[in-house]
């Protein structure tokens, strides 16, 4: 009878276990990570340093390695079920369905001039020279040459274009009204305007609503059960910041375009969108480039000095929420944190000093 009961007891602790972890379609199994060649007291340094504060206010730290879940742990009383602010993550989540948007239907492209997918607000095109010939590409890359500051002040001011439009009750008319200070395609200027007009070009491109094509064509296909997307004055999902995503789902995004596109045996995009919209297209500074909504490390930054290849690219949200992929060394890694009162470039440090130093292939 006590064997009995000890079988019984095993058999439910084993499926609890299964429950536990995701399915293969899903995601990735459990794996040590010394199975992939990382030092594992150097992660458990990484940890307790988190645990300390020396990191400052982290949420979470995945780590994937050659399909392999090696590292997942939450802090200051965040859990795995946790919906998680992105910030502006979102945009690169953003240029992911405009990847899907473009393999549904060849004729898409983002050379498409967005005066076409505004007629409600042409006259903002009238009598300004260059407005009317912003492309989609400008607005992924910040060059679509628009006067706009919200990196001088912090967001609350009123000198803050964001926040300015952020109190508008027409965000889409807030962005299109601001004149113009260069001709698109030159030079970066950051501009969460930008992303927001993505949701009505998108929707126009697919003639679906925003949401309803994320949920449909990305998030059923990764297994992504539970998110929350803010609204913006007209209805349009917030594509500059308001995506609201578990940590894990956000690492099977990074998961995805580590695999280019290609999700257990079904082609989410076409790869080439994978390589053309993490590509550096603009400089931003000497530590970083910027491409279709990701951002790059330059050759001078010290985080890729350490490693054999400089293919790091990643999304970046503010306060410290990050999707780094590294496709060389076959990783993944994702941060949440709530460091938007110091420096949410922590979590870069704990890449540079913590877990790229742990690959003990890295110059393999």
């Amino acid at each position: 009878m006590k064997s009995y009961r000890l079988w019984f007891l095993l058999a439910i602790l084993f499926c609890a276990c299964e429950r536990e972890h995701p399915s293969p379609k899903a995601f990735l199994t459990y794996g040590h990570p010394a199975g992939v060649h990382i030092d594992s007291d150097k992660l458990d340094e990484l940890n307790r340093k988190i645990h300390g504060g020396s990191f400052g206010d982290i949420h979470s730290l995945i780590i994937l390695r050659n399909d392999r879940l090696v590292f997942e742990n939450y802090y200051s009383n965040h859990q795995r079920s946790d919906l998680h602010p992105v910030g502006a993550a979102t945009q690169s989540i953003v240029s992911v369905l405009t990847g899907i948007a473009l393999a549904q239907d060849s004729t898409l492209g983002i050379t498409d001039r967005i005066v076409d997918f505004f007629p409600e607000y042409s006259h903002l095109f009238e009598n300004i020279p260059q407005k009317d010939q912003i492309e989609i590409r400008h607005l992924m890359s910040n060059t679509s040459g628009l006067w706009w500051d919200e990196w001088t002040h912090p967001f609350g001011s009123e000198e803050n274009d964001a926040y300015v439009m952020s109190k508008s009750d027409d965000w889409i008319f807030a962005v299109l009204a601001t004149p113009m200070i260069r001709e698109p395609g030159f030079e970066f200027n950051y501009n969460s305007g930008n992303g927001i007009l993505m949701a009505p070009v998108l929707e126009k491109l697919t003639g679906t609503e925003l949401e309803q094509f994320a949920e449909e064509r990305l998030f059923t296909p990764l297994n992504i059960q539970n998110w929350k997307w803010d609204r913006i004055p007209g209805g349009y999902v917030n594509t500059s910041w308001g995506l609201h995503l578990r940590p894990v789902d956000m690492a099977k995004i990074g998961y995805l375009l580590l695999k280019n596109g290609r999700w257990s045996e079904e082609i989410i995009f076409d790869e080439s969108w994978s390589f053309g919209s993490t590509r550096s297209r603009r400089n931003v500074s000497s530590l970083f480039n910027y491409g279709y909504f990701w951002w790059r490390f330059t050759e001078y930054s010290n985080i890729v000095q350490s490693l054999r290849k400089n293919d790091v690219f990643f999304s970046w949200g503010d306060g410290g929420q990050f999707i780094f992929v590294i496709p060389h060394l076959d990783m993944v890694v994702v941060t949440t944190a709530g460091n938007h009162m110091n420096n949410d470039l922590m979590a870069m440090e704990m890449l540079r000093d913590y877990i790229l130093s742990a690959v003990l292939d890295r110059y393999l």
